[in-house]
Order: structure tokens, then C-alpha cells, then sequence
């Protein structure tokens, strides 16, 4: 019975290995030490462990219902779980983590099998826990992994990939903890045994399968900012981009590229950081070259934008290494692979944002143009709206790039985006029919007739404050043009749709003082020229003028500058406002003082035209002394600034204030406004010579005004096609000027230079006659036409004429237009010089 053969196994071994389970229980049940009897060789296995050797089940069930010993080991100290590691054999693995036996620990064996300096036994166990510790797609992470933690197993990893296996033998260890890495517990255990630098170690092997599993540990760990900070201290951008400049294996590269994305999508100092690595972002766009590949395209756009993401170095670099063609290809050539192409659009949009250098530059390369036509081709709502965001982008804050944008949507399609159910469409829709609604050339009237009034009015109920604002502006800029000129249309409908309900309410319940003040602006907007929907807002008990006098004492500057501007428009050539708002408290000229000594224009030059329109009601300061001051620095805005804005802004100043009341307009064109205004129908910007255009026409209902510009013209009569180019049935040149420019056509005009830059693109459909409010006070407060108007500001406002020039200005102490002007108790001594003599 003991007779070993020439291995040095009984016949007991044989039946063990074989699995002969009834020769086994015979040969127990004749003599109980067969089940321990070990081999005669140089391993001393028992049956138990040729049972495991052979990975038989059934014949290791047996001898353990013999009660065969579990523990035991041979001369390797391999017991039944080493041998099964060797063997690979996971299902008798899994058997014995089952029976749970406390003499047989598996984990504890197996995980110092995992940990062994002998590459074999790491590597064979290492292949065995990454089975077991493999994911399911139904049910995600493997419930093993808890067992690997609890027993101490991620440390022992680390250990592993620290170690001097070869990285062959360590790749099991490593797809082990990638199977269970997304447990919070396993991240922290590993990071806290020094994984990270061991892991960006990995990245410099020559086994690249080994540097993929590193990328993609790191990736994952990158997720959270604090372990994405150690990574950066311990220089992986470098590290990754080494791997980047030298592998060519595109399945290598996919998580390389996704741990730079995900790095600069945790943190802009990480974006910063990896944009200021010599060499990282040319080599990123060099890979659209060589590769074609669409998941590495994928991973590769996706991270253009994000390390591109509000960081203007790197947005720069990129589009200076040459990024835009290459997106502008995956656009073109995606069509089937929306995910890719939606990704293109969305790293268009973050290169573009807040910078015009990108946005110069990306343009140049017709991206636009795809776009465009990508947006009329899609119905997808994702993709409509990542594509509106990536041209809205490219427009910037530049308000001819704007307009053109939004011509390019179409007033219908930004009205559908209105009605969508994307509040990121909302807000662009609603910006671009703003920018549309406004200038000289304007689509008030389009906008009406496709019924764009009703749902820019139901977002007013939005509860997104950046959406409300952006529509309160919008519902201003529809309701009237440049000079304060009413559009009755646009007025009625968003009476007719409750928009003033909703103004009013949100400018006395708004928990924003920025939402109030703004609602406000436009209601007195809404009002200009409409007395039936100022008897509605007046209708409403909430409403007082009172409310807005006390905004103009906020804490916020920008409050008080819109406070004013309310004001201004609801007295806008209405009396009676007037009287109700100086009833109500009126306000002082103290409130505007930082405003017109500020250094900034936009502030200065709406503060200069709100102490002319409420100049009346200013009790603290003499009418014809404030409205001189506004005049004054309005025109030395027009004549200094080198602002667009500001110059586009003050034009539509003197346009609002040409048709006020009597004086004003001579006032205007006694200190050279005309002489400015027709040096800005140059102007490569629409806005500023649309504006003054308009300005131009309303100075010619004045007489000095009037001879002033046909001077001009008759000297340069190019000058007079830009006029009439922006004088519609809306907005009119005076008939004694446009009489005179006849008979100077008739006597004969020098040509026009040849090569003279055309600044006429196209000529927009005419929108209906609209009334123009022309009232000027006469003591009883009549109204009464500009055109009949003979009386100047001399006469009005107590014998106040003006004169600019250079000379004059030079001569001025602490000059209104450098922002130095005493406005405190000196303000009367001031030397603003009036028909030669000191005010």
C-alpha cells in the first residue's frame, strides 16, 4: 500500500492527482495515515496538495471530507493557495475563499504570493487577483475588492510596482488595482502608501502596455484635485509628455491624452502648468497629423479644449501652433461620429472664449462659415447648442462681430432657440436678438413680425438672474432705436404679453438690486413716447419713482449709474414725469459727481447725458450750468476717445439730446460737434457711424447745424452717401438741408477720390415710419417741434453757448476730459469758457 514508485508517489498520490475519489476512500478507509502519507520526491507533497496540483475540485471536496489536512505545505512553503496561484486555477481559488476556512486564510496567502521577490510566483498570483478582482458590466466593481483592502492588498501593490520585478511580471499586479481603483478607500490607501511617484515611474518603461495601465491609474486618481496636485508636484506633465513624443502606439496614447485632460479640467494652475511645459501643446497638435485613429481624435480634441479652458496662453498657443485646421477637419469630416464632432465645436468655443486673438484668428480660418452651416443642417439639440455657444464665442464682445453672428443664426432660428429647453440657447438667443434690436441698422421690426416679443417676455420668469438680465436689456434694446426713437410695435407687444407686469414685479421684488435697477431701465424705455403703457406702469401700486431715487444711493456704482438712467428715460421729453419725479424727492447733483470725474468713459459719458435730461430737476444745481457740463463732456468724449463704444454710445447721446428741448441742439453744434461727428462716418465700425449719422441728421433741423454739415459735405461728398445710407423712412434729414445738398448737386461738387474704401455692405429692408418725440420746454411745458425750434440754450438756459477746440481746451484748468474737473464746491468757478467769457 505504501510502495512508491520511481516519482516517489503511493498509490494514494496517483489517486489523488488522477482523481480517483473511491480508491482514495478505500485506500482512507484500509489505513487513515494514507491521508496525510507525503510523496517520496523532493516536494513531500500529501494527497490533499496533488489534489490542488491537479486543480481537480471534486477530489479536493473528498479528501477534505476525510478530513485531510487544509494547511499544509510542501518544501516550496507552497500550500493550496500558492499552488493554485501557480497553476492558475481561480475556480478552486474561489472555492476555498468560499469554504472560508480559518486554517486556510486565501487573501492573506494569496496576497503575499502577489508581494513575492520571485517574478514567476508575482506574476502568477497577480494574473489570479486580477481575475478575481475583474469588473462585470452588469454589475460594475467586483465585491472582492473589499477583501483586498481590508487584508492589507493595495499597499501590497504599490509595493510591487516599486519594486525590481520586471514590468512584465508587475503588469498583473497593476491591472489588479486599476479593477478596483474607483472605491474611495482603495485611492486613499494607495496614495498614502506612495503610489502616485511609483505610478509616474511606470510611465518611463519601454513595456507600453505597463505605461498604459499607469496612464490609466493616473487618470482615474486625477479626478479628485488633491491627488491631481501630487501628480503635478511630482512632475507628470513631463512625464506624460515623453511618453507622448515617443510612443506611436495610439492605444497607448488615449490615456495619456485623457490624463492631460482630466488634470486641467480639476484645476486652472494645473491648466496653466501643463500649457507652460516646454513643448507639450505643439506636440498634442503634431498628433493630429500623425494619427486618424477616432478615439485617439476623441481624446485628443476633448483635451485641447480643456487645457485650453479659460487660460489665454494656452488658448494662444494652441491656435499658434496651428490647432485650427486640424479642428476645423474633424467638423468637416465627422459627420458620422457626432461625438467627435460635437467635441471639435465645443474646443472651438473654449479656445474662442473672452480672447481676441483666438477669435481673429480662428475666424480667419472659415470655421464660421461651418459652423453656420453645421447649425442649419442639425437638429440635435446638444449640438445646436454647443454649436451656437462656439460662435458666440468667436464674436467676443466686438458688437459688428456680434451682429454678424447673429445674422448668420437668423432672427427665426433665435427665436426657436427661445423656445427650446436649453437655458444655455435661451441666453445666446436673447443676446443675439439684443445685438440685432440695436445700432443704426437695427431688425426691430423683423423681430416683432416673427413674434420674437413673447417668448423673450416668458424668460422673464426664468430663474436664472443671468437670463433675466440678458432679456430685460434685450426687451430695452426692441423698444427703441438710436436717438430715443420709439418702436410702437414692439412697445404694445410687450404690453400685450405682460412684460410690463413682469418688469414691475421684478423691479420691486427681486432679491438682486442689479435685476431691479435693470427692470426698471427698461420700463422707462418701454414708456418713451407711449403714454397708455406709462399709465399702465403707473397703474400698478408698487411702482414709485421713489424706489428708483433710492437705488441711486446704492453701494454699487453700477447701480447708481443705472439708477440714473431710469430716471433719464422716464423724463425723456416728458414734463409730467418729471414733475412726479422731482415731487418724489428728485435728485441731487452730488450723485452723479464720481460718475463725471471718473476715469472711466462709459461711466462718464451716460452720467454727462443723464444732468442734461434731468437738468430741470436737479435741485442743488443751476439747469443751464449742468446741462452746459453734460453737453461739454459728452463732446469731449466724441472728439478724444479711442473707444468704439464709447464713441458709438456718445453719437447716440447727442442723437437722444438733438430732439429735447429748445437751446440744446445749438448748444451742441456751437463747440464743433458736427466737425466730430462727420470725422466718425469714417469709422471702420458700423455702430459709430451709423450713430453719428443719425446724430448728424437730427443737427440739421438746426440751422447753424445744418449749414455746418452741407459744408462738410460739399467738400466731401462722400460724406453724404454715408449719411443717406443710414436715413431711412425712420430717421430724416431736415427738408431746408436736403434742399440745399440739391442745389449744390446742381452748381456742381468735387468728385469723389478714386479707391475710396466703400463702408456700405448692405442695405436691410426698411422698418415702418415710427413717431419721433420732439418736446422742448417752454415755461409751460408745451411741446413743441425741433424743426421750429429757433431758441438756443442762450435764450432757455440762461445765455449758455459752448465752444471746443484744442487751443481753448488747452487753456482750461483741470480739463473735464482727463476726469480732473473740480466738481465740489468749485464747480461754478469752473472754466468751461461760454462764448469767450467765463460761466
Amino acid at each position: 500500500m505504501n510502495e512508491y514508485d520511481e516519482r516517489g508517489w503511493a498509490h494514494i498520490h496517483q489517486a489523488a492527482y488522477r482523481g480517483y475519489v473511491k480508491s482514495i476512500e478505500r485506500f482512507v478507509e484500509a489505513n487513515p495515515d494514507q491521508l496525510e502519507l507525503e510523496t517520496n520526491d523532493d516536494l513531500h507533497s500529501t494527497p490533499f496538495l496533488l489534489a490542488v496540483s491537479s486543480g481537480n475540485i471534486d477530489t479536493v471536496k473528498s479528501l477534505l471530507s476525510l478530513n485531510a489536512k487544509i494547511n499544509v505545505i510542501n518544501t516550496q512553503n507552497h500550500g493550496a493557495v500558492e499552488l493554485c496561484c501557480m497553476k492558475q486555477f481561480v475556480s478552486l481559488l474561489e472555492y476555498f475563499i468560499k469554504r472560508n476556512d480559518e486554517k486556510l486564510p486565501v487573501w492573506k496567502h494569496l496576497l503575499k504570493m502577489v508581494g513575492s521577490d520571485n517574478e514567476e510566483e508575482a506574476e502568477n498570483s497577480g494574473k489570479c487577483l486580477r481575475t478575481l478582482t475583474d469588473r462585470s458590466e452588469a454589475e460594475g466593481i467586483n465585491a472582492n475588492w473589499e477583501y483586498v483592502y481590508n487584508n492589507g492588498g493595495i499597499p501590497v501593490i504599490v509595493k510591487v510596482v516599486k519594486g525590481t520585478l520586471n514590468d512584465d511580471a508587475k503588469i498583473p499586479a497593476l491591472q489588479a488595482l486599476l479593477n478596483v481603483l474607483e472605491k474611495t478607500e482603495v485611492q486613499e490607501q494607495m496614495v498614502s502608501s506612495g503610489g502616485i511617484p511609483a505610478y509616474i515611474k511606470i510611465l518611463k518603461s519601454q513595456n507600453h502596455f505597463a505605461v498604459k495601465l499607469a496612464a490609466e491609474t493616473l487618470q482615474e486618481l486625477a479626478k479628485k484635485r488633491e491627488y491631481a496636485d501630487i501628480q503635478m508636484q511630482n512632475q507628470v506633465a513631463q512625464a506624460l509628455l515623453k511618453v507622448a513624443q515617443t510612443v506611436s502606439d495610439y492605444e497607448v496614447l488615449i490615456p495619456v491624452v485623457h490624463c492631460f485632460t482630466v488634470l486641467s479640467e480639476v484645476s486652472s494652475t494645473h491648466r496653466s502648468a501643463i500649457g507652460g511645459v516646454a513643448g507639450l501643446i505643439s506636440t498634442l497638435v503634431g498628433l493630429y497629423e500623425k494619427y486618424s485613429e477616432q478615439q485617439l481624435l476623441l481624446a485628443l480634441t476633448s483635451a485641447v479644449g480643456l487645457i485650453a479652458e479659460d487660460t489665454k496662453s494656452n488658448q494662444n498657443m494652441f491656435v499658434d501652433e496651428g490647432v485650427t485646421p486640424h479642428l476645423r477637419d474633424v467638423i468637416m469630416g465627422q459627420m458620422k461620429h457626432r461625438e467627435l464632432q460635437l467635441t471639435a465645436v465645443e474646443a472651438v468655443h473654449l479656445l474662442a472664449q473672452d480672447n481676441p486673438h483666438t477669435q481673429k484668428e480662428i475666424l480667419s480660418k472659415g470655421i464660421d462659415r461651418i459652423l453656420f452651416k453645421l447649425l442649419s443642417k442639425s437638429r440635435a439639440d446638444v449640438l445646436l447648442e454647443k454649436t451656437a455657444m462656439a460662435l458666440w464665442a468667436l464674436a467676443g464682445t466686438n458688437l459688428d462681430e456680434q451682429r454678424e453672428m447673429a445674422t448668420g443664426m437668423g432672427v427665426q432660428m433665435l427665436i426657436e432657440f427661445l423656445n427650446s429647453l436649453s437655458e444655455k440657447l435661451h441666453l445666446i438667443a436673447s443676446e443675439g436678438l439684443g445685438v440685432l434690436a440695436q445700432g443704426p441698422l437695427n431688425m426691430q421690426t423683423e423681430i416683432a413680425q416673427k413674434n420674437g416679443i413673447n417668448p423673450l417676455v416668458r424668460l422673464l420668469k426664468s430663474d436664472k438672474d443671468y437670463i433675466g438680465l440678458s432679456v430685460i436689456r434685450t426687451l430695452r434694446y426692441l423698444s427703441v432705436g438710436v436717438g430715443n426713437v420709439p418702436h410702437n410695435q414692439n412697445q404694445k407687444a410687450i404690453s400685450k404679453s405682460h412684460g410690463i407686469r413682469y418688469l414691475v414685479a421684478l423691479m420691486v421684488h427681486s432679491a438682486s438690486e442689479i435685476l431691479r435697477v435693470e427692470s426698471a431701465v427698461t420700463l422707462g424705455y418701454v414708456s418713451i413716447g407711449n403714454q397708455a403703457i406709462l399709465d399702465e406702469i403707473h397703474r400698478y401700486p408698487d411702482f414709485s419713482f421713489v424706489r428708483i431715487l433710492r437705488m441711486m444711493y446704492s453701494t454699487e456704482h453700477r447701480v447708481r449709474l443705472l439708477a440714473g438712467e431710469a430716471l433719464a428715460a422716464f423724463a425723456y421729453n416728458n414734463i409730467s414725469q418729471q414733475q412726479d419725479i422731482l415731487e418724489q424727492g428728485g435728485v441731487r447733483f452730488a450723485a452723479f459727481l464720481p460718475f463725471l470725474k471718473s476715469h472711466d468713459e462709459f461711466y462718464r459719458c451716460n452720467a454727462a447725458y443723464q444732468i442734461v435730461i434731468l437738468a430741470r430737476i436737479i435741485p442743488d444745481e443751476e439747469q443751464a450750468k449742468s446741462s452746459a457740463l453734460g453737453i461739454k463732456l459728452i463732446i469731449d468724449l466724441l472728439q478724444d476717445s479711442k473707444d468704439n463704444s464709447i464713441l458709438a454710445l456718445a453719437s447716440d447721446c447727442v442723437a437722444r439730446l438733438a430732439h429735447t428741448r429748445a437751446g440744446v441742439p445749438s448748444a451742441i453744434v456751437a463747440i464743433e460737434a458736427v466737425h466730430y461727428l462727420c470725422s466718425l462716418l469714417s469709422s471702420t465700425a458700423e455702430q459709430v457711424r451709423g450713430c453719428a449719422a443719425i446724430a448728424l441728421g437730427y443737427l440739421t433741423f438746426n440751422h447753424e447745424g445744418g449749414r455746418e454739415l452741407l459744408h462738410s459735405c460739399r467738400k466731401n461728398p462722400y460724406l453724404m452717401q454715408v449719411l443717406k445710407y443710414y436715413f431711412t423712412k425712420r430717421t430724416r434729414l431736415s427738408p431746408e438741408f436736403v434742399e440745399g445738398w440739391k442745389h449744390c448737386k446742381r452748381v456742381g461738387l468735387p468728385a469723389i477720390p478714386e479707391g475710396k474704401t466703400s463702408l456700405i455692405q448692405f442695405r436691410p429692408h426698411e422698418d415702418a415710419i415710427r413717431p419721433v418725440t420732439n418736446l422742448s420746454f417752454d415755461g409751460t411745458g408745451n411741446s413743441s417741434n425741433i424743426r421750429s425750434s429757433t431758441s438756443n440754450l442762450v435764450a432757455e438756459e440762461g445765455n449758455l453757448t459752448g465752444r471746443s477746440s484744442r487751443s481753448s481746451r488747452t487753456q482750461r484748468t483741470g480739463s473735464v476730459h482727463n476726469s480732473h474737473l473740480s466738481l465740489d464746491s468749485q464747480r461754478t468757478q469752473n472754466s468751461l469758457m461760454v462764448g469767450g467769457e467765463e460761466r
